[in-house]
């Protein structure tokens, strides 16, 4: 069984590495569209028609796409003076409440666009955007940025009731305090 939990665990962390990867290269090309967008638009007085509407998927992977990457690496948010002043203990159940809580947050709004990328899918909903772009490909990439997110919540939970790390040491985050 704790090979089992080790492999989850593991398999999570590469996903949402992944995850963090597609988030950088989006944000990559986003940067590049942008540039593009402003000389066309500046120098040639021509707009790219569909600059607008991949920037607008672009930026739903660059916000979410890395957010299972973070929690892992301590990127996230979180009020360090008030947990400063918790013994140990007390510190590990009110992260494993709030990551609880979160997890089932973000686990709904995963299900609610994997549902809501599906019903496109199955409409074949285009944008009204003049590259009719189908609808389920941008909605299917954020519903598995949320996908992956829950999934690093569940690992934490899983970590925090095993009594290990639930975040990797000295990489990402920081305290303000």
């Amino acid at each position: 069984m704790k090979q089992l939990t080790s492999r989850f665990l593991t398999a999570v962390d590469a996903a949402c590495a992944l995850g963090a990867a597609a988030g950088a290269v989006c944000a990559l090309v986003l940067a590049a569209l942008l540039i593009v967008e402003v000389v066309s638009t500046s120098f040639f007085a021509w707009s790219q028609p569909w600059a607008v509407e991949y920037s607008i998927y672009l930026q739903a992977v660059v916000m979410f796409g890395g957010a299972g990457w973070a929690l892992r690496n301590g990127g996230h948010i979180r009020v360090q003076m008030g947990l400063s002043a918790m013994s140990p203990l007390v510190v590990r159940i009110v992260d494993a409440a709030v990551s609880a809580f979160s997890l089932g947050i973000v686990g709904f709004t995963a299900w609610a666009l994997t549902g809501q990328a599906w019903r496109t899918f199955d409409l074949g909903s285009v944008s009204y955007y003049p590259m009719q772009t189908p609808v389920w490909i941008p909605q299917a990439a954020l519903a598995l940025a949320f996908i992956l997110f829950a999934l690093a919540l569940l690992a934490r939970l899983i970590r925090l009731g095993l009594g290990e790390d639930a975040e990797i040491p000295n990489t990402v985050g920081g305290t303000i305090e």
